[in-house]
C-alpha cells in the first residue's frame, strides 16, 4: 500500500476533556471517577486517525498558552512527529464531556 502525505489544517484546536462519573444529581457535587484528556479539534482528530492507519500526516495549526503546549505534547506522545504549529497569545480552549452510567430501575 502506497503511503500518501496529508496536511490537516487545525484552526480551532482544543483539549478534549472526557470525564466519567457514576451519577449526576441536580444541586449536588459531581464527582469525577476518571478523566481522559486528548488533543482535539477536527483537524487534530483527522491527523490522529490518519497516523493510526500509517499515513504520513503533518498537522498545521494554531495553539496558545499552557493548553497549547499540552496539546502539542499529546500529539507527540501518540507518535505524530511532523507538527507545524504557530504559537499565539491567549489560551487554547477546553471542551468538557461528561459520561455517566444510566441506571434504569
Amino acid at each position: 500500500m502506497k503511503t500518501l502525505e496529508f496536511y490537516t489544517v487545525c484552526l480551532n484546536p482544543c483539549l478534549d476533556v472526557n470525564c466519567f462519573v457514576d451519577s449526576v444529581k441536580f444541586d449536588d457535587i459531581i464527582r469525577i471517577r476518571q478523566k481522559l484528556v486528548n488533543a482535539g479539534g477536527k483537524g487534530f482528530n483527522v491527523a490522529r486517525f490518519l497516523h493510526k492507519y500509517k499515513q504520513k500526516v503533518i498537522p498545521l495549526g494554531l495553539i496558545a498558552g499552557y493548553n497549547g503546549i499540552r496539546l502539542k505534547n499529546l500529539l507527540l506522545s501518540c507518535g505524530i512527529k511532523n507538527i507545524d504549529l504557530l504559537e499565539l497569545s491567549g489560551e487554547t480552549r477546553e471542551s468538557y464531556n461528561f459520561f455517566f452510567r444510566m441506571v434504569v430501575s
